[in-house]
């Protein structure tokens, strides 16, 4: 038990410690815009399977950091909202971006790719996995332009819920971002 609590400790330095060493060190960024969304439910032995195309906003809020003059890395969260005020069964999609690395093409132009764990708020929870890619474009050092597309496959099983259902989601995304 001794030796967890000191590798976590020093674990814990060492995030603490390397972002204030970097020349670069960690940045957040937030970004709102709009989706288009795509889903499709694979039904079940109780219900209809479906599609449906909406728009929806799309919320983000991350932190990244500079790996070197090109690449980069960070981590964050992406809401499409459906409903602002209900969560149980709001059909909102929750996204975490547990890896995301950009890659610098130029001063402006950058691409940016990433995969993650989903949430989807519904009767039933289902929880599952997502992947993306991107372009962001630069408008100044503190504000970027970004241009996105997604997919989340998301499934009841690990409720045992019956009707069985997996969703599957796409979308792309504009959203206008803000570095502090």
């Amino acid at each position: 038990m001794a030796m967890v609590s000191r590798a976590a400790a020093g674990l814990l330095a060492c995030v603490v410690a390397v972002p204030a060493m970097a020349d670069d060190a960690w940045y957040w960024n937030l970004g709102v815009g709009g989706s288009v969304f795509y889903q499709s439910n694979s039904g079940g032995s109780a219900s209809p399977e479906f599609t449906d195309t909406s728009f929806r906003p799309n919320v983000q809020l991350g932190v990244m950091r500079p790996i070197n003059e090109r690449w980069s890395l960070g981590t964050g969260v992406e809401l499409l909202v459906e409903d602002f005020t209900d969560w149980g069964n709001s059909g909102n999609l929750l996204m975490w971006r547990i890896g995301e690395f950009g890659y610098q093409l130029s001063d402006n132009w950058a691409l940016t790719f990433y995969g993650g764990a989903a949430r989807y708020y519904r009767e039933t929870s289902a929880y599952g996995y997502g992947f993306g890619a991107g372009a962001l474009y630069q408008l100044s050092p503190s504000w970027a332009l970004s241009f996105e597309i997604n997919y989340v496959g998301t499934d009841t099983s690990i409720n045992n819920a019956v009707p069985y259902k997996r969703d599957k989601f796409g979308w792309g995304s504009t959203v206008l971002r803000y570095k502090f």
